[in-house]
């Protein structure tokens, strides 16, 4: 039966291989943008709001009024300076934060009474936030996603499942094409699969989270690193 998902970062990456994969399974998606981004959306996502999501009170006004019932959340938005905490300006570090971290809790607050019995959250959070990274703030921010994946499941259960998925390198994203020369050849060498994920492979693992076939799932960060990062 087809649900209605609302979307973040639906414009490129990982987030956009999500968008294309619902859309594709006959699924509703919504999608909130940034004003004048809209243009970049896959052809069939809605858009549903516009805010920036690094500017907190400007998301909070855009999201009085959202009444739309949803199946589901996915918070696939992110951003990655690639800096060291002894690099980054404070107004990066603020931002990385926004948008990473407390971007996802403002929407959910608003998003909660939406959320239909049944529903799903997905939050990403990366590698990076278990293993640390150069990028300090980055890892820190992922790192705070994964708690919140946790604590949101326990608030939310029985009604709505709360799944993190933490990637490792993606190829086909901006945040890898950003990567310095050499570092993308470098960490392939350091995954035991030989080789970064795709965008698509996210896409796959976001729609069985979504799916029946774990509706017994909640509380958990998904690693999908190709072996680079294995926890105990």
């Amino acid at each position: 039966m087809p649900k209605t998902y609302l979307l973040t970062g639906a414009t490129s990456g990982m987030g956009r291989a999500v968008a294309e994969n619902l859309l594709a399974a006959g699924h509703r998606v919504l999608a909130l943008v940034r004003a004048g981004s809209a243009r970049q959306l896959p052809q069939g996502v809605e858009v549903a709001l516009q805010a920036d999501l690094a500017d907190l009170p400007s998301l909070e006004t855009a999201l009085q009024g959202f009444t739309t019932p949803l199946d589901g959340v996915i918070y696939a938005a992110g951003i990655l300076p690639g800096q060291s905490y002894t690099e980054m300006p404070l107004a990066t570090l603020q931002e990385v934060f926004a948008i990473n971290t407390l971007a996802p809790i403002v929407l959910l607050k608003h998003l909660q009474p939406n959320l239909q019995a049944g529903g799903c959250v997905v939050l990403f959070g990366s590698i990076s936030g278990h293993k640390g990274s150069y990028d300090d703030a980055y890892a820190a921010s992922k790192g705070a996603v994964h708690s919140l994946v946790r604590s949101l499941a326990l608030k939310l259960a029985p009604a709505v499942r709360v799944v993190g998925i933490a990637p490792g390198m993606i190829e086909d994203t901006g945040m890898t094409a950003a990567l310095v020369p050499g570092r993308l050849e470098h960490t392939r060498k350091l995954i035991p699969l030989g080789m970064g994920g795709h965008s698509a492979d996210i896409a796959e693992l976001v729609a069985f989270v979504l799916s029946p076939a774990a509706a017994f799932m909640t509380g958990a960060v998904l690693d999908i690193n190709g072996g680079q990062y294995l926890r105990s």
